[in-house]
């Protein structure tokens, strides 16, 4: 019993002391600028959303467009470091998977912000037929302030899941408590999103039926991205439990 546990002390310092390895020290520092980039698309994409739906500004929600793909670039070119590193040998091969896995899920998150950026950039009428319904229903400014509120949400769902990456090297448990942060905030983007439905019905008779299909399809994607970090912190959360094992 005790070299079992003696055996998983020596894993756990070969793989994540922070004297470890060179590989993994640099592996590490990769993963959480990684991470950190990933933030960036999201909170990016935030600005966009409030620039697109309060400012009703199109050219400056295109600029926004294109630094967020710039981001975009930039937060795969950390994960493909990263996959080089661990196909360099860096980490012990149980534990090698698991973290490949992560920087793909947190690349996935990166690529639907992204995406869900394209389709609002492709939604320039729909920012004209909310101007209008705007003027027509005041009551569609509170409704807008939801939505942007819903991006909010979307970032600091990112955010938690950051420090629970952060928080992966440094500190187990404290990482574990992120990861039910991550949930709590999906948890309440779900249910942000099913009001604003329910809200946004209210207003069809403002909104042309193609706009209210184009205002359903950018809710959604708002939907995938928390759902992107909802599956990166369920595999922090395996992670975590396979070093503890």
């Amino acid at each position: 019993m005790l070299e079992g546990v003696g055996r998983v002390k020596e894993v756990w310092e070969v793989a994540f002391a922070p004297v470890g390895g060179k590989r993994e020290r640099e592996a590490l520092e990769v993963l959480k600028k990684n991470a950190d980039s990933i933030t960036d698309v999201v909170k990016k994409f935030e600005i966009l959303i409030t620039t697109f739906f309060m400012e009703h500004d199109f050219k400056k929600t295109e600029i926004l467009g294109s630094e967020l793909s710039a981001l975009e670039t930039e937060a795969d070119r950390g994960r493909r470091k990263f996959m080089r590193i661990l196909h360099e040998g860096a980490f012990l091969p149980a534990f090698r998977g698991d973290l490949a896995r992560l920087a793909d899920r947190l690349d996935r998150i990166a690529d639907t912000t992204e995406g869900a950026a394209r389709a609002v950039l492709q939604r320039k009428k729909l920012m004209g037929a909310l101007r209008k319904a705007w003027r027509k229903s005041p009551k569609l400014k509170e409704f807008i302030f939801t939505l942007v509120k819903m991006a909010e949400l979307t970032t600091k769902t990112v955010q938690a899941l950051r420090d629970s990456v952060e928080m992966l090297i440094i500190d187990i448990d404290r990482a574990l408590e992120k990861t039910k942060d991550v949930n709590k905030l999906e948890h309440e983007i779900d249910e942000t999103e099913q009001g604003i439905f329910r809200e946004m019905y209210e207003f069809e008779r403002h909104l042309d039926p193609l706009s209210v299909v184009q205002l359903s399809d950018i809710l959604h994607r708002f939907e995938n991205i928390s759902d992107r970090a909802e599956d990166a912190s369920d595999l922090i959360e395996i992670i975590a439990y396979t070093f503890r094992a």
